[in-house]
């Protein structure tokens, strides 16, 4: 059976538990699903400066890993790290925005993304744009309060979401609606019946995504190592980038 590597940005281990249980349930016993939290940084990612410092832990979280693996997901709607860990790793990397923007984006017409926390807004048009989706995307939408806070209102949170994703559709011509953010994972199902057009959660997508890759044969690949003088890294993270990693990440 294939296995994921499901890493969180975030410190926040109750959110961890969350996603693997979310993961679990989709993948019905068809993927193995080990989910680990990164060692430092901020408890919820917010701004630039919690996503740079989780990119950091999402390397030292792959290279502490005891576990054998097939691929990894970069759990987090920026996606920390995800880039720098393919560089690395010699399995898919998938990041949970890449991931369910690609597969908005295979549909017809334009998606919108729905997410929450005012500072993201900049940051995933950079992320769109570096995808070469910009021409896809309608609107990037944004709840004034982050996810993690958002997760905690079901009901309030339920009709702000329901609110943003009918005007992203109407006033932005959004044929479709990615909802960003491991906060925000498991309401698209409650507001669908609400909305206009198909609601996408970013997190089963993403964990879609994830299955389809696994499902392929696996590619050889070199990952990039060696060469660099490091000095404070983890003991892990150093013999890592050095030597790559000690455990045999199986192919399947």
């Amino acid at each position: 059976m294939p296995r994921l590597l499901l890493i969180n940005p975030n410190t926040d281990m109750d959110m961890t538990q969350r996603m693997a249980a979310h993961a679990r349930a989709l993948f019905a016993g068809t993927v193995t699903v080990q989910a680990v939290t990164a060692r430092f940084g901020a408890r919820y990612i917010t701004d630039r400066v919690s996503l740079t410092i989780a990119g950091h832990a999402v390397l030292d979280a792959l290279a502490c890993m005891q576990e054998p693996f097939d691929g990894v997901l970069v759990a987090c709607f920026g996606d920390p790290g995800r880039q720098a860990l393919a560089s690395i790793c010699p399995v898919p990397v998938m990041g949970m925005a890449q991931a369910s923007i690609m597969r908005a984006a295979r549909l017809p017409g334009r998606f919108s993304i729905v997410t929450g926390g005012a500072k993201w807004e900049p940051m995933l048009a950079e992320l769109v744009q570096a995808m070469g989706l910009r021409d896809r995307l309608a609107s990037i939408r944004i709840l004034p309060e982050t996810g993690n806070v958002l997760a905690l209102d079901g009901d309030g949170t339920c009709r702000q979401l329901v609110q943003a994703c009918n005007r992203a559709v109407h006033e932005d011509g959004a044929s479709r609606i990615v909802l960003g953010g491991a906060g925000l994972a498991g309401f698209a199902p409650r507001i669908a019946s609400q909305v206009v057009a198909p609601v996408l959660c970013s997190l089963r997508e993403s964990l879609l995504e994830a299955q389809r890759q696994l499902a392929r044969p696996a590619l050889s690949t070199t990952p990039c190592r060696g060469g660099m003088e490091t000095v404070g890294l983890s003991p892990e993270l150093q013999h890592y980038l050095v030597s790559g990693p000690d455990i045999c990440v199986t192919h399947n």
